[in-house]
């Protein structure tokens, strides 16, 4: 099954670029949008994607936060931390919450790309 994304990010040109990005690769779809987490939490819920990618940092519920209530509410759904920050200690704490994986957002996009197609090449 193609890739059914929700970002979460409280930048709207990140989520832009993520969505010109994403809607670009054949089949993939954007699903839906928020710009903190618990409006990311919401919108999982009614929507049911099968891959969320999260930013750290945002207004009223943090990246972090919003990874545990939703690895436990939707734990077969893929979960990516897309961040400007990264160490040791947000990794441990990132893979603890649910996070699959954490990419930098100084890096590459197609690192992100290959992460999306690698975590729902087998979704059901």
């Amino acid at each position: 099954m193609p890739p059914r994304i929700l970002i979460v990010d409280d930048s709207l040109q990140v989520r832009n670029v993520m969505r010109k990005i994403f809607e670009s690769e054949p089949g993939w779809q954007v699903c839906g949008e928020a710009s903190n987490g618990k409006e990311g939490i919401e919108i999982a819920q009614q929507i049911h994607p099968n891959l969320i990618i999260l930013d750290l940092s945002m207004p009223v519920m943090n990246g972090l936060e919003a990874a545990r209530i939703l690895n436990a509410s939707m734990p077969g759904v893929p979960l990516v931390m897309f961040t400007s920050f990264s160490t040791h200690v947000l990794e441990e704490q990132a893979l603890a919450a649910g996070i699959r994986k954490l990419i930098v957002k100084s890096g590459s996009l197609s690192e992100l790309v290959g992460c999306v197609r690698g975590l729902t090449k087998n979704a059901a």
